[in-house]
């Protein structure tokens, strides 16, 4: 189904799901009278290599027209894995979603702030999923790490009065949340539209 979108991610979205939430309700209060649905699994207790082996479930099973993960930045939280492992299980995910479905699959960028202790791992993996736009055509990016940095540029423009988005130990703030979620409802409708 077209407008029926999935959104699978971990705490990039938030500890609770917040921005994915909130973006989905930003996006049904713009566009009131458009059919669209979402199904939300944020933030995903399970590592991105049992997500894979539950494709058929939490992925085929809600016929999604349209797909945004958000993945890999629990993975490079929990330590023993680098950013070339975490993404080795992005890469086999993202090919087992495209190889059973016909829907555009959006990948959203990590903001290396989200992770303070290893921001080259974060850069790194950032790196490496943009570059799975060129693996196949229906493979979009969702830049947001990208998306924090001018919006943190801005802020320091403010002095004092500008507002971090992340704690010092890299969590989203509720700006983090809403932020992300304004960037969600936007690539969306572009997508849409």
């Amino acid at each position: 189904m077209e407008n029926r979108i999935l959104i699978i991610g971990d705490e990039l979205f938030g500890l609770q799901g917040e921005a994915a939430h909130r973006g989905a309700e930003i996006l049904l209060c713009r566009e009131a009278n458009r059919p669209i649905q979402f199904s939300i699994n944020v933030p995903v207790s399970l590592s991105i290599k049992d997500l894979r082996a539950r494709v058929s479930t939490d992925v085929i099973g809600k016929r999604a027209g349209r797909i945004i993960l958000g993945l890999g930045l629990r993975e490079l939280k929990r330590g023993g894995a680098d950013y070339s492992q975490v993404f080795e299980q992005y890469r086999l995910f993202v090919e087992e979603v495209l190889s059973k479905t016909s829907a555009p699959l959006h990948l959203v960028t990590v903001p290396e702030d989200m992770f303070p202790p290893a921001k080259d791992q974060v850069s790194s993996l950032n790196e490496l999923i943009v570059g799975l736009q060129q693996v196949n055509s229906r493979v979009k990016i969702m830049d947001f790490a990208s998306h924090a940095v001018l919006f943190k540029e801005k802020q320091a423009e403010r002095g004092k009065f500008g507002r971090s988005i992340y704690t010092e130990e890299g969590e989203p703030t509720s700006l983090c949340n809403t932020l992300l979620a304004l960037f969600l409802q936007e690539s969306v409708l572009k997508e849409i539209k």
